[in-house]
């Protein structure tokens, strides 16, 4: 792979493109995250600027005329380095072959070699046929090459070579992509394909997304590098005019639903069930922060188990769910991934909370599922984006969920009954004095107990 196509970027990008695009994958690439993607990042870089170099100091010295030490050479041997440095366009195999044996008789090899090479990389669109016949001749690329050519030309050769030979492929590799976008998802090359060339809406891109993992990103990276490098209109159509559209999902956290529905189902239980007994706010609350999250932990276990499950089951997740509801689409809804998990947790909250809490919670995900599946036109490219913002924003919408909670528990504790309080005329009821064991203070109290008559003087 070459450096153009890791940094996403055309071979003609100037200094500033190459740097600009190091800077925005540096932020998705960090080194103690996947080092080796980092290095790999890390050298295609300082090879594109090395190209970059070598052709800004090859545009300066292009007007220099090369210059020959002709002392003490023949005129045999004069005619002969002319020969076999002047010009090579256009040139045919025969003429080459001619100057070759010159070269030769004359022990001026290396100097053809070296003018072939520096040829070749100035005009390396048209130089075809002479790159051939030298690779032949000179054996270039492998274990016979010359040592003594110039490393920086061979280097910026083969790239060049490279990057032909991606762009011949360019068309069959589409080909096959788009192929791969109307195949079922059954490998992480299927789904990349799906998420970037399959007809679709933004909103269904984005709901595949939510399904992908590690290896299936790995690809996408591949997948939209190689259609940043070699097929500018395809990029064109897609969401924000990039291929990079998905950045912001590969980090996004898409189980919230499932713990906003956690919540609300154990608030609204938990005054409904235990506010006719006659408990106070602060224990509701108390009430409903504990089974929370003892919910939340089972939940995480839960979302995480039937991820891998219906993950590595893909395409039976994918038969399931349209033989279930074929209104549904799969890319939106599964019956593994989905519509298990909700009715397990809905069945835990019930026990407790009973059907109410059931409802709640299956009425949330229903409508977080409604709201996702309207359509979303993207007006942003993913390079404005912040996932630093993004985390911040959550963080501080569960510091004031916090709060809120706080505050609830410190209203409630205002109205509590302390000691020596409450429906008693004095300080102390007379049971407070007596053991519990006592005939008297056995319940019901009665009236004399906690309304006791003053002594008269």
């Amino acid at each position: 792979m070459s450096c153009w196509t890791i940094l996403g970027l055309p071979a003609d990008a100037d200094t500033r493109s190459i740097k600009r695009q190091y800077a925005t994958l540096l932020k998705q690439t960090r080194p103690d995250e996947d080092p080796e993607g980092f290095q790999r990042l890390r050298e295609a870089y300082e090879h594109a600027l090395s190209i970059k170099e070598w052709e800004h100091l090859r545009e300066e010295n292009s007007g220099d005329d090369t210059s020959w030490d002709l002392t003490g050479l023949s005129v045999v041997e004069v005619d002969t380095l002319q020969l076999v440095t002047r010009s090579l366009d256009g040139v045919s195999r025969v003429e080459l072959e001619r100057r070759h044996a010159i070269a030769v008789e004359h022990g001026a090899v290396d100097v053809m070699e070296d003018a072939v090479l520096r040829h070749c990389v100035e005009h390396f669109e048209t130089s075809e046929p002479l790159l051939e016949w030298a690779m032949e001749t000179f054996h270039w690329f492998s274990l016979w090459q010359r040592l003594e050519l110039d490393e920086e030309l061979i280097e910026q050769l083969l790239q060049q070579r490279q990057h032909l030979a991606e762009r011949r492929e360019a068309p069959i590799f589409l080909a096959r992509q788009l192929l791969l976008a109307t195949q079922p998802a059954a490998t992480p090359e299927h789904r990349a394909a799906h998420l970037l060339l399959a007809p679709g809406t933004f909103s269904q891109r984005r709901a595949l997304a939510r399904r992908l993992r590690e290896d299936d990103w790995v690809q996408c990276r591949k997948l939209s590098s190689a259609l940043y490098a070699n097929h500018p209109d395809i990029c064109a159509d897609l969401p924000g005019g990039t291929p990079f559209f998905w950045r912001d999902w590969e980090y996004s956290y898409d189980s919230w639903p499932m713990y906003l529905g956690i919540v609300l189902a154990c608030l609204v239980g938990s005054f409904i069930q235990f506010a006719p007994l006659g408990t106070r706010l602060g224990g509701l609350i108390g009430v409903a922060v504990f089974w929370s999250v003892i919910f939340a932990v089972a939940g995480w276990v839960l979302d995480w188990l039937t991820g891998h499950v219906a993950h590595r089951f893909w395409l039976l997740d994918d038969r399931l769910s349209v033989r279930l509801s074929p209104s549904l689409m799969p890319l939106s809804f599964g019956v593994l991934r989905d519509l298990i998990p909700c009715i397990a947790m809905a069945v835990g909250i019930g026990k407790v909370y009973g059907v109410v809490g059931s409802i709640v919670y299956i009425t949330t995900l229903t409508g977080v599922g409604l709201i996702r599946r309207r359509e979303v036109n993207p007006h942003v490219s993913w390079q404005h984006a912040s996932p630093l913002l993004k985390h911040c924003l959550m963080g501080a919408g569960i510091l004031v969920l916090v709060l809120i909670l706080g505050v609830f528990k410190v209203i409630s504790s205002q109205g509590t009954v302390n000691r020596n309080q409450g429906l008693q005329q004095w300080t102390e009821r007379l049971c407070s004095r007596m053991p519990v064991t006592a005939s008297e203070c056995t319940a019901p109290a009665t009236v004399e107990q906690w309304y006791g008559q003053e002594k008269q003087p």
